[in-house]
């Protein structure tokens, strides 16, 4: 059995049922890794699955979704793509960088410590090399910098 189709068992999808994507990439549109990353679009993914082929382990929706489910409120049909992306994670034994510091602050704390979660993610942004788009990213999230600070 391919990983894709028993992704697809855990989220109670069929391929068939991405047929109804409409490839108008709204999803791609209001998707905060595509804001990161450029390249990444949820819509081929699904087109991907729906063709039955494999998703890499090492793609960037996969890599990085944060599971916030904009994607899933624009999309006219409500594609769990999040459902989806966890699912793919799963079969490929991978987690996000935040889905480790999550998971590790609720083990030590028994609940989410921001702090400890923002401290376990600042090596691997600065190793992935995505400050330079923390600008940007602060920018996004309503973070008005000073004026003497340019943007990148």
């Amino acid at each position: 059995m391919q990983k894709t189709e028993y992704a697809l068992e855990l989220t109670d999808y069929r391929r068939q049922d991405f047929s109804v994507c409409l490839g108008c990439k709204i999803c791609a549109s209001v998707c905060t890794v595509n804001d990161v990353s450029s390249g990444t679009n949820p819509q081929e993914m699904l087109q991907r699955l729906f063709m039955g082929k494999d998703v890499a382990a090492d793609e960037p929706l996969v890599r990085f979704c944060t599971g916030c489910y904009r994607c899933t409120g624009a999309c006219p049909w409500e594609i769990r793509i999040p459902d989806v992306v966890r699912a793919l994670r799963h079969v490929h034994a991978t987690e996000s960088p935040f889905e480790k510091a999550f998971k590790g602050s609720v083990a030590l704390f028994g609940r989410v410590y921001e702090p400890y979660v923002l401290m376990k993610a600042v090596p691997f942004l600065l190793t992935g090399g995505y400050m330079k788009h923390m600008t940007r990213w602060m920018e996004y999230m309503g973070f008005h910098l000073p004026h003497k600070v340019k943007r990148t």
